[in-house]
């Protein structure tokens, strides 16, 4: 029974893992640092699968029960900010170019998503210890930027919107404080934790609206290595059965917009489309989560 379930813990992190495949392209084709960059990629990739690897040859010689997670969470990012990954990109051409705005700042769009929700499973193995190990898989979708850009010539008018969806799969290693236990009937148990893994963030076609024009920017998808940090507490419900509430704090690395074609059109028909074609802007994309779960015991 014991090596069945390694077994289900090792294909279960190799079936995330296949969510994530980096190998396939470079990440980004608007700079000469593509093949650092995909070095890079490989060396963080190859980290994981290690470390994913170890976890599955040694489990056996630990004593513990896996578990299964299923929650969801309510999720709020920190104020977000687009800037060029190089201003004075010509071609392709930078969206944002070099110089101050109307803030005193560089040029740049800022604003922030909207909360929402997501969905969360895993699969962990809880030892004797107090630790506990655990995969797992985080789904959130139809997160849509607000946010406004800082030119000078544009007017008040200068608002930003786009759409995000991510997906996120992690390595977490959690350490239950059962000598701070809380009192109460039921035996609730604080924790600590930190992970890493990776994060697939999509944004999708990125429009920024002006006095006169309305300019339209190409989605992309990044992925990164992302790390976090948690906290909370869970609950006995019955001897298999346990309910975790928690606070997770996630640094997604970073949110990319596409490269290609742009266009700008003017709204009042004075003149055809412009078509532009893009270098690539980032941001950082990180935010604290509220957790609730459900840890049944296999």
């Amino acid at each position: 029974m014991h090596i069945r379930r390694i077994e289900t813990l090792c294909l279960w992190s190799g079936l995330v893992f296949e969510q994530f495949p980096t190998f396939k392209k470079p990440q980004s084709l608007d700079t000469p640092k593509t093949s650092k960059t995909t070095l890079n990629t490989l060396r963080t990739t190859l980290a994981f699968v290690l470390v994913s690897g170890l976890i599955c040859f040694t489990s056996s010689a630990i004593a513990g029960n896996f578990y299964f997670r299923g929650g969801a969470a309510h999720e709020r990012f920190e104020e977000t900010v687009f800037m060029d990954t190089y201003c004075p990109s010509g071609t392709p051409a930078a969206l944002y170019g070099c110089g101050t705005g109307s803030d005193g700042l560089p040029y740049r769009s800022k604003g922030g998503f909207d909360r929402f929700q997501s969905i969360e499973i895993g699969l962990g193995l809880s030892t004797l210890s107090n630790i506990r190990v655990e995969f797992s898989l985080d789904y959130q979708k139809s997160a849509v930027f607000n946010g406004n850009t800082n030119f000078l010539a544009t007017g008040s008018q200068q608002s930003v919107m786009a759409e995000l969806s991510t997906v996120t799969t992690s390595f977490v290693g959690y350490l239950d404080l059962p000598n701070l236990s809380l009192p109460g009937p039921r035996k609730a148990i604080p924790y600590i934790g930190a992970g890493f893994g990776y994060s697939r963030n999509r944004i999708e076609t990125t429009t920024m609206t002006f006095p006169v024009t309305t300019t339209t920017v190409p989605g992309a998808t990044e992925t990164s290595l992302t790390w976090l940090m948690s906290f909370g507490v869970s609950m006995e419900l019955s001897t298999r059965t346990k309910v975790d509430l928690g606070v997770r704090y996630m640094d997604r690395s970073r949110l990319r917009t596409g490269l290609g074609e742009g266009v700008v059109t003017w709204r009042n028909g004075a003149r055809g489309p412009l078509v532009l074609n893009l270098a690539r802007t980032e941001a950082k994309l990180r935010g604290l989560s509220l957790r609730l779960s459900l840890l049944y015991s296999l």
